[in-house]
């Protein structure tokens, strides 16, 4: 019988292999097919907020950008896979730097969020623009918390725990924390507001005649204390978003512990989530591109296998761009679709058969699932720099975290319960 007097094992910080393991497990667990649903259909929706609000307003505002349209960023140059590899022999190193080094692509969710914001604090903007990029800023953070929560729990279960929380179980956790989400990200927005409120009243005081603007010359010293911490509160809200998810997803808590946690570690540990944020960006940056070489080769080599068939007994056809009007703006770029299929009797390119709808359709389906795939990739890599931090900030191992089966009665998890042995009836007295 083992005894059960053993000290207890104490877990010291995590080494730098470790630290470095758990980024690259979190980028491999956005693998699973699920989250790039959840991912893309929250960059669908961001999508669809902004083109009806685009109609709603009528304003020259910068159009929507559909998913099946996203920016490759230092892709763009060469958006065929074979143009991207063909290169890796001439210029290995100015490839891999384009390659490793990948944030807007590699960001998309708070990429989202951040193009609002800048419109809003932009000079030259009427009223109805401002209230529509405000519009546009809380439908991005509310769908990208909302996916986040749910990412970041998916994946934190999968790489801590070993486990797998099912799609129905993390939505629900999702909808649950949907308060906390909102109220940790309108925390930052609402300092912000104060403190820009605070420096418009001192341009009304300087409406003033004659004394106004003597007393703003005299006291600008104030502006510039407040433009300081409004650049304090914006760039906490650029890093802490994400952070503040991480939290709510992780440690099953509250908007304002969220909040209080992603500020904590920007001020506690601000090299160290600085240079894990780097390694972040890299593995987020190379995860990306290996999924837009699946996409192009995938979407290539179905095209090009049907287009043989097609063409089995006539002239050979080229590959077709249906995913958008402009070439350019293909995640393939070379092709898709054998022209054939979408060759429209009219000799318009933009006039695509009915009978090849469904081609437009999966296309798009497969783009969209790219982006969620990305987007899930950010979230994975967003939960590891929150781990790695936590370690290090609070004690807490990579490897601990809270399931609502840790409090789950067994009965619940349909385990069988052992039914109690009853003692043998030992008598001492001695048989008559």
């Amino acid at each position: 019988m083992m005894s059960d007097d053993r000290e207890p094992q104490t877990v010291g910080p995590a080494s730098v292999w470790d630290r470095l393991g758990m980024m690259l497990a979190v980028a491999r667990s956005a693998m699973d097919p699920r989250r790039w649903l959840i991912g893309g259909l929250a960059a669908l929706m961001v999508a669809a907020g902004g083109v009806v609000l685009d109609n709603w307003s009528g304003g020259d505002q910068q159009p929507a950008e559909w998913p099946w349209d996203i920016a490759l960023g230092t892709l763009d140059g060469d958006r065929k896979a074979g143009s991207l590899l063909s290169e890796v022999s001439g210029q290995p190193i100015a490839t891999a730097v384009r390659v490793a080094w990948n944030p807007e692509l590699a960001g998309r969710p708070l990429r989202d969020v951040m193009e609002p914001v800048v419109r809003i604090v932009g000079v030259g903007e009427s009223w109805s623009e401002t209230a529509v990029n405000w519009s546009r800023f809380l439908v991005a953070v509310i769908v990208w918390s909302l996916a986040g929560v749910i990412l970041v729990r998916m994946t934190a279960a999968d790489v801590v725990r070993g486990e797998s929380v099912s799609l129905a179980q993390a939505v629900g956790f999702g909808f649950r924390h949907s308060g906390s989400l909102l109220s940790a990200s309108l925390i930052s927005v609402s300092c912000f507001g104060v403190l820009w409120g605070l420096a418009v009243l001192g341009g009304l005081l300087a409406k003033i005649p004659s004394v106004g603007p003597l007393v703003v010359s005299l006291l600008w010293f104030i502006p510039l204390v407040l433009g300081l911490l409004m650049t304090i509160v914006a760039l906490g809200f650029v890093v802490g978003w994400p952070l503040m998810v991480a939290t709510i997803g992780v440690e099953d808590s509250d908007g304002f512990d969220g909040f209080t946690h992603a500020h904590g570690f920007l001020t506690d540990r601000p090299l160290l989530l600085a240079s894990h944020a780097v390694i972040a960006t890299i593995v987020a940056s190379v995860a990306a591109c290996l999924g837009w070489l699946a996409l192009s080769l995938t979407i290539w080599f179905s095209g090009t296998a049907v287009s043989s068939g097609l063409d089995a007994f006539d002239s050979p056809s080229d590959l077709q761009v249906v995913s958008s009007s402009l070439s350019e703006s293909s995640l393939a770029g070379g092709g898709e679709v054998p022209a054939r299929l979408v060759a429209a009797e009219s000799g318009q390119p933009a006039d695509i058969p009915f009978s090849s709808t469904f081609l437009v359709f999966w296309v798009r389906v497969a783009h969209l699932l790219f982006v969620g795939y990305v987007g899930g990739v950010f979230w994975g890599v967003v939960t590891g720099l929150y781990l790695v931090v936590r370690d290090s900030a609070d004690g807490i191992p990579m490897t601990q975290m809270w399931l609502e089966s840790d409090d789950t009665p067994p009965e619940f998890l349909g385990e069988d319960i052992p039914e109690p042995v009853e003692a043998p009836d030992v008598s001492t007295d001695d048989p008559a």
